[in-house]
């Protein structure tokens, strides 16, 4: 399988010889020697008092240096938060959140002139960042009100050899999830056809860890993964990659900038990653919220739910005539425009489950909506 993988990568990247100098190798100094500091271009009277004050105190976080540009305890957490996906913290790229791993990826695999297949509708800013970067977005488009997304349809796509198949898994909007064996059979296809496949779980933690794509070791194979949804964290901007094709992953690590997560946000992502109670508990409470949710929604006379996960948040609703966001306004729930994806309009809105205390306010207007 691997001798006929042909991934396409911008191997002249590695042959830049010059590199920043925030990246450059330690230097040894003379043991038992205090060393002066005059590097990187910090301040030299440190972090401020008012923000010392903020933190309540010492955190273990010196805010005034730059943070490491390997945070390496992050990816150890990181592995040791997920063993059944037998990784090594060499597999781990950090980022500054799933976008920012994103970003980066799409610089690497996709030039002008490239393409890149998916589903429709999908999450729209990866997408714009392919637009941006000069290449084409060419994605299967699922059949309304219920979006169903099967393999034939995407084994037929990767036919046409596209230069990444990019699949959000769970799908934003609609929640479905498309099962791990049809990833597996998408991504030993995929090897046939030199194609990168990304499997996005930015919703992955509202899963088990072994339905994630990460589970499965493909060379052409990435999987994304956030602090901002399952994990409660969207604030921190922190994200991660597995990347299991070695140079792909020192591509990667040449063309992120450097610095693109905060100390902060690693110290507190590593606290996150200790408390696996708090994603029991936001698990059961979303499969439980998002049922009640769909009951309402499936009894309502002219909506139609698409297909969908009840394990995830989100779900697609669409009527059949008629500005939906402006529906649910008035009866003051808010929620994602359909209009904000390709190929969708007002008529669909994307509705994630409330907060505990909301839901079943949110169930009765719901109703009367």
């Amino acid at each position: 399988m691997v001798a006929i993988w042909k991934g396409k990568l911008p191997r002249e990247i590695l042959e830049i010889g010059q590199q920043g100098y925030a990246g450059a190798e330690p230097v040894v100094f003379p043991e038992g020697l205090e060393v002066i500091d005059c590097g990187l271009g910090t301040n030299p009277l440190g972090m401020p008092e008012s923000l010392r004050r903020f933190l309540g105190g010492d955190t273990g976080c010196n805010l005034c240096d730059y943070p490491a540009p390997e945070p390496e305890d992050l990816k150890a957490a990181v592995v040791s938060a997920h063993p059944s996906w037998k990784l090594s913290r060499e597999q781990v790229l950090v980022s500054g959140g799933s976008m920012g791993v994103l970003v980066t990826l799409v610089r690497l695999l996709l030039r002008p002139g490239s393409v890149m297949s998916g589903v429709s509708p999908q999450f729209t800013d990866t997408v714009l960042q392919v637009l941006y970067n000069g290449a084409s977005y060419e994605p299967v488009e699922l059949e309304a009100p219920h979006y169903a997304m099967g393999v034939p349809q995407l084994l037929e796509a990767l036919g046409k050899k596209p230069d990444v198949l990019y699949l959000d898994r769970p799908n934003n909007p609609t929640g479905q999830v498309l099962p791990l064996d049809h990833v597996a059979l998408l991504a030993r296809a995929a090897m046939e056809t030199g194609t990168w496949v990304i499997s996005d779980e930015a919703y992955g933690d509202f899963l088990p860890d072994d339905e994630s794509a990460a589970m499965l070791d493909f060379p052409n194979l990435v999987t994304c993964r956030s602090f901002s949804k399952g994990l409660g964290a969207a604030g921190i901007r922190a994200g991660f990659a597995v990347i299991r094709d070695p140079e792909l992953a020192a591509l990667f690590h040449k063309v992120q900038p450097p610095f693109v997560i905060g100390s902060l946000d690693v110290c507190m992502a590593i606290e996150i990653l200790k408390d696996s109670a708090f994603l029991r508990e936001t698990r059961a409470y979303v499969r439980m919220a998002k049922t009640r949710t769909l009951d309402v929604a499936w009894h309502k006379r002219g909506w139609s739910a698409s297909d969908t996960d009840d394990r995830v948040p989100i779900f697609l609703l669409t009527q059949e005539s008629g500005n939906l966001v402006q529906r649910l306004a008035g009866v003051g729930i808010s929620c994602e425009s359909g209009s904000g994806y390709f190929g969708m309009d007002d008529r669909s809105v994307r509705l994630r489950v409330p907060a505990p205390d909301k839901l079943e306010a949110f169930l009765e207007r719901l109703a009367k909506a």
